[in-house]
């Protein structure tokens, strides 16, 4: 019994640092080169079909993860339909959760190596952590999104856990991380159209606004 206690105290410990993690971060990582999440987007434009690819970059051992993202405004005609790790780096995980919210349009995965005392945490590396696939309404235009990191209730932003409990808040990398739908996303310098003095034409109207392009 005694073995037990000893094991359950730190994993409630663990389990509690992924589902409650703070709400003030910001990027931080004191084990050496920052570890990254990235999301790629595969898409096929043609159909209404669209997967994310989640990566995970990390220089030391990891026992836990949490990883919030956001994929629309709220009314945008994109719908998750679920998670995958299979054939992903946390394939062996105890516990791989996903909490999908079709009205804020988030999806939170929540990822727990070991719960069993039997398997070890994730490595050292970098590579697929997990796979997540959406639906896009057929035929209709909407504005470009870009999936984006994001705070969920209660307390859950993008965080690793050490094996022993300590805290990596990561870079995240959402450049090639574009649904297109049609209407691009205005360049952050665009100005706003303003009311042109009588006879004159404003800068925006006489050059109309270059769409946005996927980065590389």
């Amino acid at each position: 019994m005694r073995d037990i206690r000893f094991f359950l105290v730190p994993v409630m410990i663990l389990v509690g640092g992924i589902l409650f993690s703070s709400s003030c971060f910001a990027q931080k990582d004191t084990f050496g080169k920052p570890d990254t999440c990235r999301v790629v987007v595969f898409q096929d434009e043609k159909g209404n079909k669209a997967m994310v690819s989640v990566t995970v970059y990390n220089d030391e051992e990891l026992a836990a993860m949490t990883i919030p993202l956001l994929f629309g405004n709220g009314s945008s005609p994109i719908r998750c339909d679920s998670v995958k790790f299979r054939r992903t780096r946390t394939e062996e995980f105890d516990m791989k959760t996903q909490l999908i919210d079709t009205v804020r349009q988030t999806v939170l995965i929540g990822l727990v190596a070991d719960m069993s005392g039997n398997k070890s945490p994730l490595a050292k590396g970098d590579g697929e952590v997990a796979r997540i696939y959406f639906t896009l309404s057929k035929n209709a235009k909407f504005q470009d999104v870009v999936i984006d990191t994001t705070w969920v209730k209660p307390f859950n932003v993008m965080k690793f856990v050490t094996p022993d409990v300590k805290s990596v808040f990561p870079v995240f990398d959402n450049s090639r991380g574009w649904l297109k739908g049609g209407i691009p996303i205005p360049p952050p310098n665009q100005k706003k159209s303003e009311v042109p003095a009588k006879g004159k034409e404003t800068e925006t109207q006489k050059s109309p606004a270059t769409p946005a392009t996927e980065k590389k």
